[in-house]
């Protein structure tokens, strides 16, 4: 299997590639040593940011539901658990790390992919993104961060109709609710993408880290009371899985057919 996540550092700009474009980058539990190296090397002196990436045609579509809907027949609850730590761990880590974060949504950002855009500071999107918080579909609770991070940037209305509905949002939608903060056709992405690398890497490391650290406190978080959220969120996705809403969700996703929940 190739290599599922890749980490360079260019110019001090350092990048992160989720690297499973058949399978539309969908998270699986063997990207844990690949994030938690790249978050470790993001963190160097050396580094001024990190941008999150996405091989092919998607950023991410989620978890794996293939290797989920599997998962949870054959009741392997420790590996699912331990996905779910994951993504805390990583959205913690993005919230945290004293360097801004910016996410290039070039495709589907859907499910723990949303999650895991709405982790960094700052979105740039191409028109052919999309978003969706789609959990509900399959009978799922948000995890990756995705009901915290989607509630510090959006009002609770909004929150609650993205969470409970779970609606697709195009690139321009998404901007309009503050959820992207530019959107550049694909042919000028990359002339973005490195206008703004070069900004921040002309930009002072220090005061990076006290802004993100204000931007924490200024919604009433610091780091540990941050891991606790994301610790119940984490907690009400493993309840989810329990129950039997989430086998029908997956097994109705799969079949492609509506489902038929409790």
């Amino acid at each position: 299997m190739p290599t599922p996540i890749l980490f360079d550092v260019h110019d001090r700009i350092a990048t992160l590639t989720l690297n499973r474009p058949d399978k539309l980058n969908a998270l699986i539990p063997e990207m844990k040593e690949g994030f938690e190296e790249a978050l470790a090397k993001a963190a160097a002196p050396g580094v001024k940011a990190l941008f999150l990436r996405g091989a092919g045609r998607a950023f991410c579509a989620g978890g794996d539901l293939g290797w989920i809907s599997k998962a949870l027949a054959e009741g392997r609850w420790t590996e699912l658990e331990a996905l779910l730590d994951l993504g805390a761990a990583v959205a913690h880590g993005l919230a945290t790390l004293p360097k801004p974060v910016v996410a290039v949504v070039q495709g589907p950002a859907a499910g723990a992919g949303m999650s895991l855009a709405l982790c960094a500071d700052l979105r740039l999107a191409t028109p052919e993104a999309a978003f969706g918080m789609a959990f509900v579909k399959i009978g799922l609770h948000p995890d990756w961060g995705g009901s915290v991070m989607l509630s510090r940037l959006v009002n609770s209305a909004i929150a609650a109709e993205l969470m409970l509905i779970g609606e697709t949002l195009d690139a321009d939608r998404a901007q309009t609710l503050g959820l992207v903060n530019r959107v550049e056709p694909a042919a000028r992405l990359e002339a973005a993408v490195d206008t703004l690398a070069q900004r921040l890497a002309a930009g002072p490391t220090e005061t990076f880290a006290r802004i993100k650290a204000t931007l924490l406190r200024n919604q009433g978080l610091d780091s540990e009371s941050l891991r606790a959220r994301l610790m119940a969120e984490g907690a009400q996705m493993k309840a989810a899985m329990h129950h039997p809403d989430a086998l029908e969700g997956l097994a109705a996703f799969l079949g492609k057919r509506a489902p038929k929940f409790a």
